[in-house]
């Protein structure tokens, strides 16, 4: 897959959903900013254009007919727009909160414009402009390829259907031609969006990486770990995550019988089997020193916590040393939110740190959780 996000070599179509879902896993703060953006300022933008129609329909274009449609849509929306605004002008929401809000202020839009297209329905012209704003609107704001793809379809198939029952087969031939030809220009750029952002993606992440790797076992490194689990945690108010401390036990035992270069080959053994144990869904990083973090994006029992802590405490105890003077193991303390429960980053740290102080003071090589 690395290879395809190369700038000489072409993405397949069948691709692009799975490479618009990690691009939207990858930057999911910059996606969720842009579309609760998008809702604001095209929610702003609507008022002003039934605005618009209210004051000149009426005294340019009285003949139309259509004057109710756009009073209609005015009183709907000077309903919704407040409610839009104070819930989205400042305060961040989820990601997924946002990624359904939009896809539905996204149908709430086109459904006016599919009505106001094909009225009145005694008129019998074409709205071969529907199918282009639609169009537009899917790729606006932010889904994954797929998403994208069938809330385009909703909205041509509601055009296509409106106009076969209250229009001619004149009228109706033209609307379908017009969909038909805007969703194939739609699909396509849609294929180059998705496809330019998943290359920039990569390349960001790349750039990411080499600032934010630790030189020494090529995970992320203090200040990349701490970032991203504060992005997650704000982005995600409303998951159960976890965050791990793991401590390498007498690590200085370790530098002191066999050497730092021993010692520095614990540490990226260490590093190697939390990276493996964490996995691609969670965070793991070197804190400094022999010090690591594991910060677990979800979880539905302890016991899927337990199994990764269980895991690093399994298989630090397997590293070879070259005698049997040092043995190695680590101790992992945890403090693990529910869905109803908050803290602050430096505040879940801290009580993770204090789950770990016990485990050192109780014994070693174990795992603690942090109750209040």
């Amino acid at each position: 897959m690395e290879k395809k996000l190369e700038r000489t070599e072409k993405i397949k179509f069948f691709d692009i959903n799975k490479l618009s879902k990690k691009y939207i896993a990858d930057n999911t703060e910059e996606v969720r900013v842009n579309n609760q953006r998008m809702v604001k300022t095209i929610a702003v933008i609507y008022l002003i254009v039934i605005i618009c129609y209210n004051i000149i329909v009426p005294v340019f274009f009285s003949e139309w007919g259509v004057n109710y449609v756009y009073q209609i849509a005015l009183i709907v929306h000077i309903i919704i727009l407040p409610i839009i605004l104070l819930r989205y002008r400042k305060t961040p929401r989820s990601a997924k909160e946002v990624q359904v809000v939009s896809a539905i202020f996204q149908l709430y839009i086109m459904a006016f414009v599919v009505i106001v297209s094909l009225l009145p329905f005694e008129f019998e012209q074409p709205a071969v402009y529907f199918t282009p704003i639609a169009m537009g609107f899917a790729v606006v704001f932010i889904y994954s390829f797929n998403v994208a793809i069938i809330l385009y379809c909703i909205e041509a198939l509601a055009m296509i259907l409106t106009s076969f029952a209250f229009k001619s087969s004149e009228v109706f031939n033209v609307n379908m031609f017009s969909t038909v030809l805007s969703f194939v220009i739609g699909v396509y750029i849609m294929y180059v969006l998705y496809t330019n952002r998943a290359r920039e993606s990569k390349h960001r992440k790349k750039l990411r990486k080499m600032g934010q790797t630790d030189k020494l076992t090529n995970i992320y490194n203090r200040g990349a770990t701490e970032a991203m689990s504060q992005e997650y945690m704000h982005a995600n108010s409303e998951t159960k995550y976890a965050l791990m401390i793991i401590d390498i036990d007498e690590f200085k035992s370790v530098n002191d019988t066999y050497g730092h270069q021993t010692g520095d080959m614990v540490i990226q053994s260490v590093a190697k089997i939390i990276e493996d144990a964490a996995g691609e869904d969670n965070i793991a990083g070197r804190m400094g020193g022999d010090e690591f973090m594991v910060f677990v994006k979800s979880w539905n029992e302890l016991d899927d916590i337990k199994e990764i802590a269980g895991q690093i405490l399994r298989n630090a105890q397997k590293i070879e040393m070259p005698d049997d003077r040092v043995h190695i193991s680590c101790s992992i303390g945890v403090c693990a939110l529910k869905e109803d429960e908050w803290m602050e980053y430096d505040d879940m740290f801290s009580c993770a740190d204090k789950a770990l102080y016990y485990i050192k003071e109780n014994g070693k090589c174990s795992c603690a959780f942090y109750t209040k």
